[in-house]
């Protein structure tokens, strides 16, 4: 088991590093200090291999933040403002470091990313996780949002579909920043990006109410 987590974390860096074409198994099992007979008894092949690494590495960066957003979702709903759940069962899984720590390596956002990109072109895998995560994102903004407007807390002339789509384009635009900018920081980045939505989309009183001492108490 050492043997085949050394070989799949030394393979992923690698692959961070130059991407999962240039990257031969002699190189993998050079870095990793294996053998061959050591590096085939974990995995049958090199695609073997780097269908291991994108499970283990691709897989979780889409599908764990969704888990923590139908959690949140499922426990939160009944008792928080819309402005409390769009935070917590929304913007607050997207985060980066969140994926990092649940992978437990410290990795630049810019060489994963571009790791994504490839892997969507190339693999099938990826592009089923980028699918499903983006249509679980829309359906949980949506349903937030309907949730909204039946309690009144957002605007009744707020055309969802829109603010869905506008939101989900917003997120990927700090994503490509912080590709530019790896200084950049996404939590902040997402609470702004937050505040902007509630602004926009409140309904009138729930917002004056919200900037003279917080939404939960104007709701509640």
């Amino acid at each position: 088991m050492k043997t085949e987590l050394n070989i799949l974390q030394t393979a992923f860096r690698l692959f961070l590093g130059k991407g999962f074409s240039d990257i031969s198994t002699n190189e993998i099992i050079r870095e990793a200090g294996a053998t061959k007979g050591g590096f085939y008894y974990c995995f049958k092949s090199r695609e073997d291999l780097v269908g291991k690494v994108i499970e283990t590495y691709l897989r979780p960066y889409y599908l764990q933040p969704l888990e923590e957003m139908r959690q949140a979702w499922e426990n939160k709903r009944a008792d928080v403002s819309t402005k409390t759940l769009l935070w917590d069962a929304f913007f607050a899984p997207q985060r980066f470091r969140r994926f990092q720590e649940n992978i437990g390596m410290d990795i630049a956002f810019r060489d994963f990313y571009f790791l994504l990109y490839e892997g969507m072109k190339k693999y099938e895998e990826v592009q089923s996780y980028f699918a499903q995560n983006t249509e679980e994102r829309k359906r949980v903004l949506r349903r937030i949002l309907e949730r909204g407007k039946e309690r009144r807390e957002i605007a009744a002339d707020v055309d969802i579909d829109s603010c869905v789509m506008m939101t989900l384009a917003m997120q990927d635009g700090i994503l490509a920043l912080k590709v530019l900018d790896e200084t950049i920081d996404d939590e902040e980045k997402y609470r702004y990006m937050e505040e902007q939505l509630w602004r926009d989309i409140a309904a009138q009183d729930i917002y004056l109410k919200y900037l003279h001492g917080g939404v939960n108490s104007a709701v509640s």
